[in-house]
């Protein structure tokens, strides 16, 4: 493989992560980081590109050394300036993505109760946040089963364990305060499933459409990429990365079928697409895959300038 193209050069260079956290600081200061919730999602995310860098020094996503994901994930986020504040999106990113590293763990494990257990922990702090991220606990059952090989009855029940021992707590304090009512409110929207109608779709402003396109669209082609050239990978990174694919496709549905709920699953769409791309970008050495490279930068430095705009016509 050719390796002094640009994409690859930014792919290994040790200056790529601080360059990408120095560059998001910029973003978010020219946005407002001296309010409070900008602040504390500053924060949030720059803990969520951290534990990018743990995930891929104990799973080895990528074959070669690079800090490409927490840097794509920290450009991404950076440039969308609506992922800024401190909300649902950003906390239940890190979550997830603390239980993708923990549900790594037990791959090809039989006795793999810890890992399991608390990656549902995880999933079910999460879904504190963010109710319907139960739907995706089934989920996380079958990558258990299919992809990780560590399912089993013991681990099962770990799960559940996991999963429903954040609602323990959240009851009993329900029960303690006599609120229970909030309690039964949080599961009933799980129930409420908004229709589907166009006019649902015409509320999205034209910056909401280009951000959620960019990322789809790029998304797409690194992950073609990546399911055809899957077998130069070692089995255990591939599993990693189709549950990381099924996870993409399933935000995705969600969230055609769901826009009201736009925002919580933007943040999980950027946090997730992270690793897809620099997985592309880190392993190709190509004129094509250069330019798609400068061009991703381009599209999204241009989008960050937009969102900058449209705040100071607003002043």
């Amino acid at each position: 493989m050719r390796s002094n193209r640009f994409q690859n050069k930014v792919a290994t260079s040790n200056f790529t992560l601080p360059v990408a956290a120095f560059l998001t600081t910029l973003l978010w200061c020219a946005e407002g980081i001296y309010t409070l919730d900008r602040l504390l999602g500053w924060g949030v995310c720059g803990l969520t590109a951290y534990f990018w860098v743990e995930t891929n020094n104990a799973h080895s996503l990528i074959r070669i050394r690079s800090r490409l994901t927490p840097s794509i994930y920290l450009w991404m986020t950076g440039c969308i300036f609506c992922l800024h504040p401190l909300q649902d999106g950003l906390i239940v990113s890190c979550l997830v993505l603390a239980s993708y590293y923990l549900l790594f763990k037990s791959y090809q494990q039989t006795e793999a109760v810890s890992p399991i257990f608390h990656s549902f922990l995880c999933l079910g702090i999460g879904s504190l946040f963010f109710p319907q991220l139960l739907f995706f606990a089934p989920f996380y059952l079958w990558y258990t089963a299919v992809y990780l090989r560590s399912l089993t009855w013991r681990t099962f029940w770990a799960a559940m364990t996991g999963l429903i021992l954040p609602y323990w707590f959240m009851a009993g304090y329900f029960l303690y305060t006599e609120d229970f009512g909030r309690f039964t409110g949080h599961f009933r929207e799980l129930i409420l499933f908004q229709p589907i109608y166009y006019e649902n779709y015409r509320n999205f402003d034209f910056l909401q459409i280009s951000t959620i396109g960019l990322v789809i669209a790029f998304t797409i082609i690194a992950a073609l990429h990546g399911i055809r050239t899957s077998f130069n990978d070692k089995i255990r990174t591939r599993m990693f990365l189709y549950l990381i694919l099924t996870q993409e496709l399933l935000i995705v549905l969600l969230m055609a079928l769901q826009p009201v709920h736009f925002q919580v699953l933007l943040g999980l769409l950027v946090m997730n697409s992270a690793p897809i791309l620099s997985h592309y970008f880190a392993l190709t050495s190509k004129r094509f895959t250069d330019a798609v490279f400068i061009l991703f930068l381009f599209m999204f430095a241009a989008l960050s300038f937009l969102n900058i705009w449209t705040q100071w016509l607003t002043f």
